[in-house]
């Protein structure tokens, strides 16, 4: 029976187009059969084109898609016919990538029509071949050779009894997802191409080589070709298996269909998949999608984005704008150097930036991901300007104050001054850069100058602060003093003065002096005019002036007496300073002096009947003139010394006690000398002698000044040190064994008068010549201590080597904590390493150690649990003191 196809055929005669078909694949159903022995299937054929730019001659797709049908077996035409495209689906395949990172231009467009007949066929032996072929392919597809001429022809079998049981007729696979849209060039591409068969086939993926089809000069041929396929002729480095320019190259997995690689050049790529259809392992249908994949450059689906350019001051918060695209957690780094805690993990983080400069803020969209982005803006933070007044000149005009100013910064050329020099300032404001020469308030203890400085929008400002410090005010002491001859100290009594200048008789060139209070030698008597001029930091000078009279020098002195010894105290006195020799004298010598008073020039053997300081007074009066002048003498009381030495018969180092109490006005100093070379002078103390022998004392007390004086006192015989007693003893034998560990110890010390000895194994004796049985082996130590009749003790050690080795180990313990029995340990001696194991009865080691003094108490795999009563096994490798092995083997009966 013919196919029933039921459409209008006046679409036959239409002249169709050449437009760039993409691909298509095809796909049956079976629905059943007519009742007259043929099969219904339900045939779905998906034709994709270009729907964008590619699509130059701007047609749409066929009326009628023309379909052939063949006998697989003789490849005879069994029928044609059109599918309508009034009643196909139409819409554009969706724009979607499987990879987060990346989305398609806008401009990639492909759309689909599915035509849908129902074909009644015929139950045939070797099935049927269902056949479309279009024209044609875009002429810029990279992998073909002259693609434009080689068209698409998409090919489907329904299976015969041959193949299949006629009562299991077939669907073929579907395809589950729609074909890629274009795939991004150096991104990672991966899809699902996996089909599902609803019979239950096995399916198997491959790569396999396209068919050409119609041509540009019969580009929807009627009916198709006929079973003499073309596969297409691929371009030079393509093959079916490597249809793309890929690394990693693109593959397809045989049983799960996904597909997967790296496209690495732009263009368009022709590629077929087949899903081969296995029933009971027999191959019975092959669908194919044949497609072109566009490759293309894809904007990137997480864009990173902010304010390129952003200009602030410094101190201010930047707010920072987050104009990223489809990123959903971000990371801010903003530039600042050599520190790592400017940065945010904040959508749109706030920031102040240290100081100024240029500061290049990075934001990174989806950190850590492989399609990561990251955007950079460039934050100039504006804090160059730093002004800084600068006072420059001060001048006094006519008793008012002028000062100059200007300023320093890293202001642009564009930077704006606005100076306010304070209320009653001439002029009060200014906005030249360097105003020049300001007339001060002058009523004003102080006036602030301030400048503001802008530039880049950023304000800046100094301020200074000009003290008005008051006129200085000059003056000159009245002479209050007469007859010191020529040279004469002047005073100054200046207000708010900082510098002077002095001068006599208006003689200004060269000033007399430029100190404060100057002191002047006039070369004879006579009266003097005298200037001063005083002047201070931004003020207006000021001047005095006064007369002062000169006489000859008169002085009143007496020369600085020595102290001395309140015994036999006796001073002289001469008067100086006088300048003639009628001078009148007056001595003042002060209470208990004798004489007390006197009005000769010399005067001598003057003592004092108590001690102390003692004040003088020398008057001397000449022309009218008095002059006093006072001192002092120290009579000193003489120091009292008291001494002693204290010890006894010792033993070397032996300790002697000394010890000084003086009384004294003045610091007293010793020197104690010990009759064995050493000296000291510390007031008490211990001294230690080394040697034995008797040694004399002697010590000496002095002063330096006040009452300078000397003694000294010795004590004989005053330290005695005994000598100590020479230790020494033998010992036989030295080496012997454990098993016969007797020694004899004989005392060979010198000078003592009693023993004791001390053993390491714990034992001790009084008596200075004895028989020992050592209890343990090893290297064992003696200690000697030997005492003479002063008391005097000294020790000496010697060494007992003592070979030998013994061990027990007991055959039965009972674990079962009543206290009695419960561990399991062998007893050693001599022993220097120790190793056991203990084997239950498999030959399994449930229990081991190194330490010789850790037992067994029962349990097995340190103590994951108990062992059961039963007999066990040991080994015991141990090395004695001479590092001998000796290994012991035996058993155990545990019993609880």
């Amino acid at each position: 029976m013919k196919l029933v196809v039921v459409f209008a055929f006046i679409a036959l005669h239409c002249v169709c187009l050449a437009t760039h078909i993409v691909g298509g694949d095809m796909y049956y159903t079976y629905i059943g059969n007519n009742g007259f022995g043929d099969a219904q299937y339900e045939v779905t054929l998906t034709v994709y084109r270009d729907c964008g730019p590619d699509n130059v001659n701007n047609t749409g797709f066929d009326e009628n898609a023309q379909i052939g049908v063949y006998d697989s077996g003789d490849g005879s035409q069994y029928d044609s016919f059109a599918m309508d495209l009034g009643s196909a689906e139409i819409d554009w395949v969706p724009v979607e990538l499987e990879n987060p990172c990346f989305i398609l231009p806008p401009d990639v467009c492909i759309e689909r029509a599915e035509y849908t007949e129902v074909f009644t066929l015929p139950m045939s032996v070797d099935g049927y071949t269902i056949i479309y072929s279009r024209c044609c392919r875009n002429g810029s597809i990279v992998n073909l050779n002259n693609p434009q001429d080689q068209g698409t022809t998409i090919v489907i079998y329904v299976p015969g009894v041959n193949q299949v049981e006629a009562n299991e007729p077939n669907t073929s696979a579907q395809f589950d997802n729609f074909p890629p849209v274009a795939l991004c060039a150096n991104a990672e591409f991966f899809f699902d191409a996996s089909a599902t068969d609803e019979d239950g086939d096995s399916l198997s993926y491959h790569f396999c080589t396209p068919y050409q089809g119609g041509s540009p000069q019969d580009p929807a041929p009627f009916p198709p070709f006929n079973l003499d396929l073309v596969p297409v002729n691929w371009a030079a480095g393509f093959s079916y298996d490597y249809p793309v320019t890929s690394n990693p190259q693109l593959l397809i997995d045989e049983i799960t269909g996904q597909m997967n690689g790296t496209a690495t050049e732009i263009g368009r790529f022709a590629l077929a998949i087949c899903v081969d259809e296995y029933r009971e392992g027999i191959l019975i249908n092959t669908i194919m999608r044949d497609f072109q994949f566009n490759v293309t450059l894809c904007d990137p689906n997480i864009i990173a984005s902010t304010s390129d350019e952003m200009q602030f001051c410094v101190g201010d918060v930047v707010q920072f704008e987050n104009n990223s695209t489809n990123g959903s957690f971000f990371f801010w780094d903003f530039g600042v150097p050599d520190i790592d805690t400017d940065v945010s993990e904040e959508d749109e983080p706030s920031y102040t930036f240290p100081s100024g400069g240029e500061y290049t803020v990075i934001l990174i969209a989806n950190p850590g991901w492989q399609c990561a982005d990251t955007a950079y803006s460039v934050v100039s933070s504006y804090s160059v300007i730093e002004p800084e007044i600068i006072i420059g000149d001060y001048t006094c005009l006519n008793d008012l104050d002028y000062y100059s100013f200007a300023i320093t910064s890293n202001a642009s050329a564009n930077a704006t001054y606005a100076w306010d020099f304070g209320v009653g300032s001439i002029p009060s404001s200014s906005s030249q850069e360097n105003p020049g020469l300001i007339q001060m308030n002058g009523e004003a203890l102080s006036t602030s100058i301030s400048v503001i400085v802008t530039d880049f929008g950023c304000p800046e400002s100094d301020q200074v602060v000009i003290d008005n410090p008051p006129d200085p005010i000059a003056g000159i002491a009245p002479q209050t003093v007469f007859c010191e001859g020529f040279g004469y100290q002047f005073n100054s009594e200046s207000v708010d003065a900082e510098s002077y200048t002095w001068t006599l008789d208006g003689n200004n060139f060269p000033p007399m002096s430029l100190e404060e209070n100057p002191y002047h030698w006039f070369a004879e008597a006579g009266t003097y005019a005298v200037q001063l001029l005083v002047e201070a930091p931004f003020t207006c000078p000021d001047s005095s002036t006064t007369e002062v009279e000169i006489s000859p020098d008169l002085s009143s002195f007496f020369d600085e007496q020595a102290s001395q010894c309140f015994e036999g105290n006796s001073f002289d006195f001469t008067a100086e300073g006088a300048n003639e020799s009628d001078a009148v004298y007056a001595w003042n010598f002060g209470v208990g002096a004798t004489p007390s008073f006197s009005s000769q020039m010399n005067v001598q053997n003057v003592s004092y009947s108590s001690t102390g300081w003692k004040t003088i007074q020398l008057t001397i009066t000449e022309n009218t003139c008095t002059e006093s002048y006072t001192d002092s003498v120290w009579v000193v009381q003489n120091f009292e010394n008291e001494f002693s030495v204290n010890s006894e018969l010792a033993c070397p180092p032996a300790a002697l006690a000394f010890e000084s109490t003086s009384v004294a006005e003045v610091p007293v100093y010793y020197v104690w000398d010990f009759g064995d070379g050493s000296v000291s002078s510390a007031g008490d103390g211990t001294h230690y002698y080394e040697q034995v022998g008797s040694y004399d004392v002697s010590v000496t007390a002095y002063t330096l000044w006040g009452c300078v004086e000397t003694e000294t006192v010795n004590f004989p015989n005053a330290a005695q040190v005994m000598a100590s007693p020479i230790p020494g003893f033998t010992i036989e034998p030295q080496m012997l064994d454990i098993l016969n560990p007797f020694i004899s110890v004989s005392d060979s010390s010198f000078g003592g008068v009693s023993c004791f000895y001390m053993m390491s194994d714990g034992g001790q004796t009084y008596d200075c010549d004895f028989a020992y049985e050592w209890t343990e082996a090893g290297i064992q130590t003696i200690t000697q201590y030997v005492t003479n009749e002063y008391g005097c003790v000294a020790s000496v050690s010697g060494q007992v080597f003592i070979n030998g080795f013994l061990f027990f180990a007991p055959n039965v313990f009972t674990p079962n904590n009543d206290g009695l029995n419960d561990e399991w340990l062998p007893e050693s001696t001599g022993i220097t390493s120790y190793g056991i194991q203990i084997f239950n009865r498999w030959g399994e080691v449930i229990f081991e150690t190194n330490d010789w003094t850790k037992p067994w108490t029962g349990g097995v795999n340190l103590g994951e649990y108990f062992a059961p009563d039963g007999v066990y096994n040991y080994i015991i490798k141990a090395e004695d003191l001479m590092k001998l092995p000796h290994e012991f083997h035996g058993h155990i009966v545990l019993t609880r």
